[in-house]
């Protein structure tokens, strides 16, 4: 909608990631180049850590765009895949057929598919996103991969990007092997006020913008404020606050103008708590639980291929829907994060009765004042609690 409005050639916020939007920050920059630097010596692991939404994803899309047909990359997003699902999805993955097979029948077929790869002259890299996701068990399990070798050389190269727990897992006394494997590690960070001003204009001049709408430095210190610094924040402010100006007919953005789109978003998610709004990057102290139904490897054997995403250039009630998808994803990533808390409550409920071997534990030492008040004050919980004793 906007774009053409303002003669945009593409819209300069979007979410999903294009190589094109790169925008090279100090940390960025250097994980991309730990990246390459890791292709070019075709072994070792790289691990790239960051906290949500800092640019890791586009930064793989980045890489990907700038290699040779002599490497065959896969890039896959993980959820919680024990040893053996991982083994068959990577392998699936690349193209080996597992249905029906047992692990010891798939690692002998995707060994066969990696060395036919490097009879050709080429070689096989897997980039792992979202990693912290995987229990170590199965990163473990990426370490075992990587030991199919030819003359001395691993067949297959790793790449680990995830949140910040991916560094707690790899700190772990039983990841020693695999950290003797890391050869770079990089953690991105959300970018000062300065970047901040220096990624929007970015953005905006790789779809043709000529300065207008005009922009107040107030509109780079409240977008900065407001998201912290992080980009994938940062796009959805911005996206938004050009659908105002366009909707006003705006001709230049000042500062007020963005206080009234980030009242509106606000209003239309009111379940955000003062504490959630104004935490930014800081993390809840408890961990972060991910899908137990493990997305990637259900969907990958669900359906071979989904459906491709609009044109930006769709109607202007697509465009509308597209809004409302948004509201209406963020909502449900907030009910998905009560549901993982509460599966880890009943998880450690039976951790502690096992360890304790009592009956009779007081719910408050489960429902602490790390769980979100919602949470804690719903009796069908506490019933569920007592049930599962």
């Amino acid at each position: 909608m906007y774009e053409a409005h303002f003669g945009f050639t593409d819209k300069p916020f979007k979410l999903s990631p294009d190589p094109r939007f790169f925008f090279a920050s100090p940390h960025h920059e250097k994980a991309l180049s730990y990246l390459q630097y890791g292709l070019s010596l075709g072994e070792g692991f790289i691990v790239v850590s960051g906290p949500v939404g800092t640019g890791k994803t586009i930064l793989v899309h980045r890489l990907l765009s700038g290699i040779d047909e002599s490497i065959v990359a896969v890039q896959m997003s993980t959820t919680r895949l024990s040893p053996d699902e991982l083994v068959k999805l990577v392998a699936s993955k690349f193209g080996v057929a597992t249905e029906g097979l047992s692990k010891a029948d798939i690692l002998k077929r995707f060994e066969q598919y990696l060395y036919g790869l490097r009879q050709q002259g080429r070689r096989a890299v897997l980039l792992v996103d979202e990693a912290q996701n995987l229990p170590a068990e199965s990163i473990e399990e990426l370490r075992m991969l990587s030991n199919f070798q030819f003359n001395d050389k691993p067949l297959l190269q790793s790449f680990l990007l995830g949140q910040e727990e991916l560094k707690s897992i790899i700190r772990l006394p039983e990841m020693e092997q695999l950290r003797q494997r890391i050869i770079a590690s990089c953690n991105l960070q959300p970018f000062t006020a300065d970047q901040v001003k220096e990624y929007i204009l970015h953005r905006l001049s790789c779809v043709g913008w000529r300065g207008t709408p005009a922009l107040s430095d107030g509109v780079f210190e409240a977008i900065t404020r407001y998201t912290h610094g992080v980009p994938r924040k940062i796009n959805i402010l911005a996206d938004r606050i050009f659908l105002f100006a366009c909707m006003e007919g705006l001709s230049a953005i000042n500062t007020v103008n963005v206080e009234k789109v980030i009242a509106e978003m606000s209003h239309e998610l009111p379940e955000e708590t003062p504490r959630e709004a104004s935490r930014g990057l800081a993390e809840d102290k408890a961990p972060r639980y991910e899908y137990s139904a493990r997305e990637e490897y259900d969907n990958y054997h669900a359906q071979d291929h989904r459906e491709p995403p609009k044109s930006s250039s769709s109607s202007n009630a697509f465009q509308a829907l597209n809004e409302i998808e948004k509201v209406l994803n963020n909502v449900i990533e907030r009910k998905i994060a009560t549901i993982r808390k509460l599966d880890q409550l009943l998880i450690m409920k039976r951790k502690m009765l096992l360890q304790q071997g009592e009956e009779g534990i007081d719910d408050e030492l489960i429902l602490n004042e790390d769980y979100p008040p919602g949470l804690r004050e719903k009796y069908w919980v506490r019933q569920l609690m007592k049930s599962s004793e």
